[in-house]
C-alpha cells in the first residue's frame, strides 16, 4: 500500500508530505496505480522549481519513498504559489485514492 502522510503548520500550510511503499495493484512494471501517484508526486516537485525557480527540499529513495519539505523563509510572494501547487498535487492523489482505496491511503487532517 501506498502512504501519503502530510504535515501541516498550524495555519493549515503544508510543512512536509511523506509518500512511501508500493501500491501492489500489479506486477512491478504494470503498476499502474504507483505510476499515477509516482507521476502526479514527482511532476509537483518538478512545477515548483521550474516554474517558480524555487528549490524544494526533496529526498528520492527505494520502495516509493518521498520525502519532500517546505522550508520557511520562501519570499512571501512565493509562499501562496507553492502551497497552491503542492495542495493541487494532494488534492490528485486525493482522487487516485478514492478510485484505488485498497492500495494507497493518504493521513491528512483536511480532507477534499
Amino acid at each position: 500500500m501506498i502512504t501519503v502522510q502530510v504535515k501541516r503548520r498550524s495555519d493549515d500550510t503544508i510543512k512536509e508530505i511523506t509518500i512511501s511503499g508500493h501500491a501492489g495493484s500489479a506486477e512491478y512494471g504494470q503498476d499502474l496505480v504507483c505510476a499515477a501517484v509516482s507521476a502526479i508526486s514527482l511532476g509537483c516537485v518538478n512545477a515548483v522549481e521550474l516554474l517558480l525557480n524555487v528549490e524544494l527540499p526533496a529526498k528520492q529513495g527505494d520502495s516509493g519513498f518521498l520525502h519532500v519539505q517546505v522550508p520557511d523563509g520562501y519570499a512571501p510572494e512565493l509562499v501562496d504559489k507553492v502551497q497552491l501547487l503542492l495542495e493541487g498535487m494532494i488534492a490528485s492523489l486525493y482522487s487516485v485514492a478514492v478510485s484505488h482505496d485498497k492500495y494507497v491511503r493518504i493521513a491528512d487532517k483536511l480532507k477534499y
